[in-house]
């Protein structure tokens, strides 16, 4: 690479309840969609790192599960459940909803915060939906959470809207040190194009099915095929627990399974700028592996 010796690397971590806007914050600061965003509570599961490399500075961007109550009855411990991304980040941004009331999830982690503050790196408070507050109330709510925890600097934005996410974004350029780049300039995530592929088709079944269909379905990419004219041919299995499910997902005379494998398709197309051939199968799972329904065609 040119000109390593100007180069600018790091890593932010992106911690928050669930719901806050923490997958919308990573699409918008990178400028295009790594993240799941769906109305579904948690619908981020394991980290997701996002890089962008603009100018002479490469930053990674790491959506981390949303915290809950659940998540301390796991584990007790709500840094337990972020500390990989943690320790590993030059700084770390922890984003609230400034429409909910300070929470004993956020209380309990603002504790574990205080209690571990000299191992770790600074932390940068990010008040989110700010356009559904008034100016007064933001100034309150800012106070409010910094008086549980020090924050090192507090930024106020919509994640949605785009509001002062610039002026975020340019603190975070301006912000981290002098390292040689990591990943090649070409290099929008970490994820490889299957689980890429996977979790695009996970998002628009979510946001299809809205309420009915829990969270423990999976996608598997069973097979990719590049074909001579740059197209792809791409083969993923869902995998549901019960039947009913895989009704619901299936739909009547096959309309559900349709929609899903169309707006997935279109929108592996705009992320890899290329054409798709996609081909969904609806699995049933059990101990042994029994495939129930369905084949659809790209559409």
């Amino acid at each position: 690479m040119k000109n390593e010796e100007n180069q600018k690397y790091g890593i932010i971590a992106i911690l928050g309840e669930v719901n806050v806007g923490k997958s919308t914050l990573l699409n918008t600061l990178l400028n295009r969609e790594i993240s799941a965003v769906t109305h579904k509570v948690n619908t981020t599961r394991e980290k997701v790192r996002g890089i962008a490399s603009d100018g002479n500075t490469q930053i990674v961007l790491v959506d981390t599960p949303g915290l809950s109550s659940r998540t301390i009855k796991k584990d007790r411990s709500l840094l337990t459940h972020a500390w990989g991304a943690i320790i590993e980040a030059d700084f770390f941004l922890l984003v609230v909803d400034c429409t909910k009331p300070i929470s004993q999830t956020l209380l309990h982690l603002f504790n574990e915060l205080n209690a571990a503050s000299k191992k770790l790196p600074d932390a940068i408070l990010v008040i989110n939906k700010i356009d559904k507050f008034s100016k007064e109330k933001l100034l309150l709510k800012s106070k409010e959470v910094n008086d549980y925890f020090s924050f090192k600097k507090t930024f106020m934005i919509s994640a949605l809207r785009g509001y002062g996410v610039n002026d975020l974004r340019s603190w975070i350029y301006g912000t981290i040190p002098k390292s040689s780049w990591v990943y090649p300039k070409s290099k929008k995530h970490d994820m490889t194009i299957e689980k890429f592929l996977n979790e695009k088709t996970r998002e628009i079944i979510l946001l299809r099915i809205h309420q009915e269909v829990p969270y423990n379905l999976e996608v598997y990419t069973d097979e990719i095929e590049e074909l001579r004219d740059g197209k792809l041919k791409v083969w993923q299995s869902i995998e549901v627990h019960n039947a009913r499910h895989r009704a619901m997902l299936i739909g009547k005379s096959g309309q559900t399974i349709k929609s899903i494998s169309s707006n997935a398709r279109s929108k592996m197309e705009k992320a890899l700028n290329k054409k798709i051939h996609l081909f969904l199968e609806v699995k049933l799972k059990k101990k042994k592996s029994i495939h129930i329904e369905l084949a659809e065609g790209s559409f």
